[in-house]
């Protein structure tokens, strides 16, 4: 029997051709990338606790600045229980009130607040690190998100066009106007088509629960729905990159640390003033005292060896950083001039000719010119090629999104 047909039913024809579309249940509001920052914002889970450590950072500041308490002593001691004649005040025991103020010499308080202060702009900048990265994965998530949509609404269409022409194919099996071998072709390619149109969904619903949790699923993951229209994907040029920031107000903290390590060998001295009762012959009595401590045990050298140790740490940690955001930018600007490359080729070269390759074998198999076989193929081509288009554009978006929140070069 001949692959190549010359007549073929009306019918047949318009199952074959490519679908205008499908019924669809009405979608869900569309959420465009600024209004899920929005959301992620006030919602996301690891920005809400960056920034209770910011406010954590600044009471720490509060705490560094207090000064050290006086302490007020009240006792009564040589009691003689055999003298225990007359009032209390007049009987013969030592009554003692005191007041003991340390003060800190070394300039620690000063140091404790530059310390705390430096922290505070760390966890600063933290905060806006993090809210960098929950907007690096929310680029991603929406993007996948966008991507999914457009790919599950091919993969219907295919997978709609697949299951016509099976059924066609096996009418006209049944008719004796096709060999049983090819409706079974038919038949598995079909299936094949409903596999790829599951995973298209199930790979929809993945996208959605990512972009769900991100977001604090503050919107039901059944609900989101991408917005049309595609960010940018020039990158505007970039801020300071909070973790460098960071890094360097570590460093700043662990400098003033080190600095306090030190001051630790300054001694502090405590003042005492004291008023004693001690009927009948010193009735009222002052005294005032000064305590320095003596470093025989402990004269601080593991406290500064440590600070020091965490000074080298803090040191290199900013030099890692650095080094870090400078490769970032350049492997992110290279993966966006080849997601453009690859789009550019894609959008002008490659859907162009699977397009017009669809339109010629439409008209080829009108005439009888085309097996079906190789027409199914040519709109297979075609689809393939509307996916891989949309996954370049998914990548080109995502590339640029990302290099944006890269920031400026260190």
């Amino acid at each position: 029997m001949s692959r190549h047909l010359t007549f073929l039913p009306a019918a047949l024809l318009a199952a074959l051709l490519p679908l205008s579309g499908l019924a669809q249940s009405p979608a869900p509001d569309a959420l465009d990338l600024a209004a899920a920052e929005r959301i992620l914002l006030d919602a996301n889970p690891s920005i809400q606790q960056a920034r209770a450590a910011q406010a954590a950072a600044r009471a720490g500041i509060d705490m560094a600045g207090a000064r050290p308490n006086p302490i007020l002593t009240a006792s009564v001691t040589s009691i003689n229980p055999a003298r225990n004649n007359g009032s209390a005040w007049d009987r013969p025991m030592d009554s003692v009130l005191r007041v003991d103020q340390l003060v800190e010499r070394g300039d620690k308080r000063q140091l404790r607040l530059n310390a705390a202060e430096h922290n505070l702009s760390a966890s600063g900048a933290d905060l806006d690190n993090t809210i960098r990265l929950a907007r690096i994965d929310l680029a991603r998530a929406w993007t996948d998100l966008r991507a999914a949509q457009d790919i599950r609404r091919i993969a219907l269409e295919n997978a709609a066009l697949a299951g016509r022409a099976a059924d066609a194919a096996e009418l006209r099996g049944k008719a004796g106007d096709l060999a049983g071998v090819d409706v079974a072709r038919f038949r598995a390619d079909a299936a094949r088509v409903a596999n790829d149109a599951q995973q298209a969904e199930l790979e929809l619903s993945r996208a959605r629960l990512a972009l769900a949790l991100l977001l604090g699923n503050r919107i039901p993951a059944g609900q989101l729905q991408a917005g049309d229209d595609w960010p940018s994907a020039e990158p505007a040029p970039g801020s300071a990159r909070p973790d460098l920031t960071a890094a360097r107000q570590r460093l700043e903290q662990a400098a003033a640390l080190r600095e306090l390590a030190r001051a630790q060998r300054t001694r502090d001295v405590s003042v005492g003033v004291q008023y004693e009762h001690f009927p009948p012959d010193a009735r009222n009595t002052y005294g005032v005292s000064i305590s320095v401590p003596l470093f025989l045990g402990n004269d601080y050298r593991g406290d500064i060896a440590r600070s020091e140790a965490d000074y080298t740490a803090a040191e290199q940690q900013l030099l890692a950083t650095r080094a870090a955001v400078g490769n970032e930018q350049v492997r992110l600007q290279a993966e966006l001039d080849a997601a453009r490359a690859r789009h550019q080729r894609l959008r002008d070269v490659v859907l162009p000719a699977a397009e017009k390759a669809a339109r010629g074998a439409d008209v080829a198999i009108q005439r009888g010119a085309m097996s079906l076989t190789d027409y199914l193929d040519t709109q297979r081509s075609l689809r393939s090629a509307r996916i891989e288009a949309i996954q370049a554009r998914a990548d080109l978006a995502r590339a640029g999104l990302l290099l944006r929140l890269a920031g400026d070069t260190p």
